[in-house]
């Protein structure tokens, strides 16, 4: 990343309640004198904690809500045999997987997998985002299976990766992701908040070195594979995952 890029601070808007003010601490997000929509701020509203860019920018809101919204809505209908769980392992499975996502974002994906029973790292380094998908799952079911760590993902699968030793390590290295709405504004907000992409293959080269069973990546149809000779495929609406297995005794592709 270009030493001269620095994110834009993002604050918690007053008022806040206690809870709120214990995850914005444990983030590294500091309370705001005031609301200011000249600033990129989490603010609390009838239900979830939602991220506001300046108005300036598009004055973007996003959220990370369980009770009601897209996510609610994709986890409802979640089936083990949709194409990630499917590109994870999961239908084959009797115990559940431990799955590191090393590019959480905000957890779309890693909450679709603790759901469906997967023990869930997830990695993320944008505090924002840590904060709103903590607060998504506090008090819920899916605080047991869902973690999220605050960090970079190379840096952690170098180091604390190979002890946890997950089964699966899944990459979204997505940036230029098209499709709804709702994605386009999750992928401004990964631009402004993050800047430059990590090193993807770096990052690929980190997942396959603490990879128990296999590494998961997420492409658009039309994108090359990360690395030569995918183990297998799975083929989802509008994109698809490229699965690389540790080792070829390890299982055939699902149907």
């Amino acid at each position: 990343m270009p030493p001269s890029w620095e994110p834009p601070e993002v604050t918690l808007a007053p008022p806040a309640r206690g809870p709120d003010l214990a995850l914005a601490a444990a983030c590294g997000i500091r309370l705001a004198p005031a609301r200011n929509q000249a600033e990129w701020q989490i603010v609390r509203g009838a239900l979830e904690l939602e991220l506001r860019s300046p108005v300036a920018t598009g004055d973007l809101r996003i959220e990370v809500g369980l009770s009601s919204g897209p996510i609610a809505r994709r986890l409802h209908t979640a089936r083990r045999t949709d194409p990630l769980p499917r590109a994870i392992g999961l239908p084959r499975r009797q115990a559940p997987p431990r799955v590191v996502d090393a590019t959480a974002g905000l957890g779309r994906d890693a909450l679709l997998l603790a759901h469906l029973g997967c023990e869930v790292t997830a990695i993320e380094r944008i505090p924002a985002f840590v904060m709103l998908l903590r607060a998504a799952v506090q008090g819920t079911p899916l605080e047991r299976a869902l973690r999220t760590v605050r960090s970079d993902a190379i840096d952690w699968l170098r180091t604390e990766g190979s002890t946890l030793g997950p089964d699966v390590v899944y990459l979204d290295p997505m940036f230029a992701d098209e499709g709804r709405a709702q994605v386009k504004k999750d992928m401004q907000a990964c631009r402004a908040l993050a800047g430059p992409a990590a090193d993807v293959e770096e990052l690929f080269a980190a997942a396959r070195e603490v990879a128990h069973e296999r590494v998961v990546v997420k492409r658009h149809p039309d994108s090359a594979p990360l690395a030569t000779s995918p183990s297998f495929v799975v083929e989802g609406e509008r994109i698809r995952f490229d699965v690389y297995l540790r080792s070829p005794s390890l299982g055939t592709p699902p149907r």
